[in-house]
């Protein structure tokens, strides 16, 4: 029986390699090498990975550059584009197309307490706060994150 941690570490072996273009054709190669996967897990495992489909393929998030990104910068630091509080309990985070579930996730693990959840999107993300005041402390960590340091 193979682990999850063998599928995920042989997922990243794929997109290295190749221009994989679709969670069809990963299931198909990871079958292929023995790994039992689904549409579902591969799903998963792209998100929990940071992997982001950028130019018809799959890059792990760390590699995605803005144009005018700095060589060694944080990764999430060059993919928050845009943040704009609405109402008192919501911020919506404007990234570069493909990107928003991995920023997503990267936020969902720093495990504010100030952040009750996030919904992304293909290049938004709406993130839900317990409150206003929580709202003024996520959007200063989110601002960090969008400003060039």
């Amino acid at each position: 029986m193979t682990s999850k941690h063998d599928r995920q570490a042989a997922l990243l072996r794929l997109v290295r390699q190749r221009a994989v273009e679709s969670q069809g054709d990963l299931v198909h190669l990871l079958k292929t090498a023995g790994l039992p996967a689904t549409q579902t897990s591969v799903s998963r495992d792209l998100r929990e990975l940071g992997l982001v489909k950028l130019d018809g393929r799959y890059q792990r998030v760390d590699r995605v550059r803005r144009p005018h990104a700095t060589a060694g910068a944080d990764p999430l630091h060059e993919l928050v584009s845009r943040v704009d509080p609405v109402g008192a309990n919501l911020i919506v985070v404007r990234t570069p197309i493909g990107t928003a579930s991995a920023v997503a996730v990267a936020l969902d693990q720093q495990r504010s307490p100030d952040i009750a959840g996030t919904v992304a999107g293909d290049d938004t993300i709406f993130i839900a706060v317990r409150s206003r005041s929580a709202q003024g402390r996520a959007l200063a960590l989110l601002r960090q994150l969008s400003t060039p340091q």
